[in-house]
């Protein structure tokens, strides 16, 4: 006796969306995918939906039946346009029987549209199934999150990527005590990983990786030329293996630009490999909640991002950042030091080496037992009160500190420095620090009349020594040049109208 899901498509012409279901909401996918109008489905259970769990209520699907199920594959099989699919909770097939569950992932593994798959939260049983659905060269994107992994699972999983030569973004997340399975366990499973050859980023996360898993993955290197980020966080990754991973992914991996090793047990030893062996492509690179305390000399200017909260520091090692921030090569831009110990001295080193740092435009220092006294060590560093010269020379880069109570004076240099003029943040800077300068009132904050001032004020300045200079004059004497470079450049060519 054929099956409901062998007779779909003889039963479509003369079923109604309204008999396939009788969820709302499932008929409302049930209608979009027979239109071919759904780009995204995701199937879960009726107390995820409620608790919210899953992001995309409007393309969730709940199977209450079996029928309800072989109807979704029918029509998923048929879609030109279904891009991504989920899975999400342990009970998501749990009224449907098995045999059903077998042909929807069938049907899912027909569907040639779809690029990306999630799964969250599934069973051992549900794992062994998606053979089927993973199978297919038009996956590039697969996601295996919060799943309880074992041995045999994470082997299945492995050896299907064998056959799944077009991935470009793996991510297996098991989330901390997920994961049944020990280093060696894991070195077995990543060769398996040699066929995608066109991976741009891999992730695994919380997989008990160390010294064994690390050298296998150096061995699959070299068929990932493409690979542009790298993230092994929550293992149990130790200097040795910064040092097999940095020498793999310089030999063989001269694209990549991200690397994150949070959660595992990093020294500064390590951290010292990292910098020395990396490729020169990478960029970012994040060692947050390690074991890195910046007791010796290292320098860090290489790195664009980079990301080391969590760590405890010693009483020195806000020094060795400072340095490397003082540095005129420097290239970091963002740099996380949130929970590092770092205290008010440590702060005030940190501001004093960013005094000429033109890169940096976000340091996070939360969490750091920081008083007032510590924030105000940015403020002369922001602004430099003491001549009008020094405020110009003051950095007018740094827009971001990671904290939310700091003080006012500090927080507005902070926003003035996010004007992308930084001649006009200069001059702002310079009317506000310098009050009796501010001639607001008469050339506003654009300086439009300064040009025609200045040439007024030097021809009797010349002619009358023992005339007063007034304000004014003392304003655009002391001011740099270079903030007014562009309100010159815009009056050349202009003729000066004067009011009668």
């Amino acid at each position: 006796m054929p099956s409901q899901a062998d007779d779909c498509n003889a039963l479509e012409a003369t079923t109604s969306i309204e008999e396939m279901s009788e969820n709302e909401f499932n008929r409302d996918i049930l209608r979009t995918l027979q239109n071919d109008e759904l780009f995204e489905l995701w199937l879960c259970t009726q107390c995820l939906r409620d608790m919210e769990y899953v992001e995309y209520e409007d393309y969730e699907y709940e199977p209450g039946s079996s029928r309800e199920l072989d109807w979704l594959g029918h029509f998923v099989k048929k879609s030109t346009r279904l891009e991504v699919v989920g899975i999400s909770g342990v009970g998501t097939f749990g009224n449907c029987s098995g045999h059903s569950v077998d042909k929807f992932l069938d049907n899912l593994g027909k569907c040639n549209h779809i690029k990306t798959m999630y799964f969250t939260g599934l069973p051992a049983e549900i794992i062994y199934k998606l053979g089927p659905a993973m199978k297919n060269n038009s996956r590039t994107r697969f996601e295996v999150y919060g799943c309880h992994l074992g041995v045999q699972e994470a082997t299945f999983l492995f050896n299907t990527f064998r056959d799944m030569n077009s991935l470009e973004e793996l991510r297996i997340d098991c989330e901390a005590d997920l994961a049944n399975l020990n280093d060696g366990d894991m070195a077995g499973c990543i060769p398996s990983l040699a066929a995608s050859t066109g991976m741009q980023s891999l992730k695994l996360n919380y997989l008990n990786l160390s010294t064994n898993s690390c050298a296998a993955l150096r061995g699959v290197f070299p068929r990932m030329a493409t690979l542009l980020k790298l993230v092994l966080c929550g293992n149990s990754l130790d200097d040795d293996c910064t040092r097999l991973l940095a020498q793999g992914l310089s030999d063989c991996c001269k694209q990549i630009q991200t690397l994150d090793l949070s959660d595992n047990r990093i020294s500064d030893n390590g951290l010292d490999a990292l910098v020395q062996r990396l490729p020169a492509s990478v960029d970012a690179l994040c060692l947050a909640r390690n074991d890195i305390t910046l007791a010796r000399h290292v320098l860090l200017l290489r790195f664009r991002v980079l990301i080391i909260w969590g760590n405890t520091l010693c009483p020195d090692g806000t020094q060795v950042i400072a340095a490397s921030l003082a540095n005129p090569e420097c290239r970091i831009e963002c740099v996380l030091l949130s929970q590092c110990n770092i205290g008010d001295e440590g702060t005030a080193t940190l501001a004093d080496g960013l005094r000429y740092n033109q890169r940096l435009t976000r340091i996070s220092l939360g969490d750091n037992r920081i008083t007032e006294h510590g924030w105000n060590a940015f403020s002369s560093i922001l602004c430099d009160a003491s001549s009008i010269q020094a405020t110009y020379n003051s950095n007018h880069t740094l827009q971001d500190l990671g904290y939310y109570r700091i003080p006012e004076d500090v927080e507005r240099m902070l926003s003035l420095n996010k004007g992308k003029n930084k001649s006009r943040v200069a001059a702002n800077k310079i009317l506000q620090a310098h009050r009796h300068l501010d001639m607001r009132p008469l050339f506003g904050r654009e300086l439009g009349l300064l040009p025609y001032v200045v040439a007024w004020l030097e021809q009797f300045a010349k002619s009358r020594p023992d005339l007063k200079l007034s304000s004014i004059f003392e304003f655009v004497r002391a001011m740099p040049m270079k903030v007014t470079d562009g309100v010159v450049g815009k009056a050349k060519g202009e003729k000066c109208k004067l009011n009668s």
